[in-house]
């Protein structure tokens, strides 16, 4: 693999002292290596790196034609846009889950929900829930757990 590496990264060096933009390096040396497997895939290739940077010649000769018959369009358009928005479906699912777990924590003892807010939203540790409330470790656990039970039964119903 580090072989090819070298054998890919002197193909670019190659392109750059022919005068390719470095921006354009890249792309045609992946396309070279494309052509490379594509051929030696039916035929036998003696030199590859040879080949590479014939290929990558030919495929640069190829762009500036391109570029010089429409100077006004340089790159391909792409309109593939990536949304990471959730679809309206989700969204909707969504607010419906904060408002069932909304519900779930209304149905729950009001220090049981002050605790577990405390823990999940602010980050506090139960110790330091305990001591807030002046209740021992022991017992801010097992409201937190039975809280979470109830909470988890909840939503499962729901």
């Amino acid at each position: 693999m580090a072989a090819l590496q070298k054998i890919l990264r002197r193909v670019g060096l190659a392109l750059r002292r022919r005068g390719v933009l470095d921006q354009d390096i890249e792309d045609l040396v992946q396309d070279a290596y494309v052509r490379l497997e594509q051929y030696s895939a039916d035929q036998s290739v003696r030199e590859p790196e040879a080949f590479l940077v014939r290929a990558a010649y030919n495929l640069a000769v190829d762009a500036g034609r391109r570029r010089t018959r429409s100077p006004v369009v340089d790159t391909e358009l792409d309109f593939d846009v990536a949304d990471d928005a959730p679809r309206p479906d989700e969204a909707w699912g969504s607010k419906q889950r904060i408002e069932q777990l909304k519900r779930a924590f209304d149905a729950l003892d009001p220090l049981t929900a002050q605790m577990l807010r405390a823990q999940r939203l602010e980050g506090l540790r139960v110790d330091e829930i305990a001591r807030y409330h002046g209740l021992t470790k022991s017992a801010v656990e097992k409201r937190l757990a039975k809280g979470m039970v109830f909470l988890t039964r909840w939503m499962g119903e729901q």
